[in-house]
């Protein structure tokens, strides 16, 4: 009976200095966590993003357009038109 005692105790004791180290690789973890998270903010940053863009030779366009593409008159899926009599916006681009 003691030694079964003994052999719980250490048991229990052993399992304790596990419960420790995990604790603390959580804690290390977790400030490992919150310093690339400082560090991804840092680095995402509009004005840090604009910065870099400059010195690579990026800037904004001088006029910035939008293409309107006419709508289908059809509902066909891509690719299921027949080829010889095009139907949408292809009928009034060929002939």
């Amino acid at each position: 009976m003691v030694l079964g005692l003994v052999a719980l105790n250490a048991l229990l004791a052993q399992s304790s200095f596990r419960v420790d180290d995990l604790e603390q690789r959580v804690g290390v973890l977790t400030q490992a966590n919150l310093e690339l998270t400082r560090q991804q903010a840092a680095l995402s940053a509009p004005g840090r993003i604009a910065a870099w863009a400059r010195s690579h030779g990026m800037r904004l366009p001088d006029e910035i357009r939008f293409l309107h593409v006419p709508a289908a008159r059809t509902a066909a899926p891509a690719g299921a038109a027949d080829h010889d009599h095009p139907t949408g916006w292809l009928s009034e681009v060929l002939p």
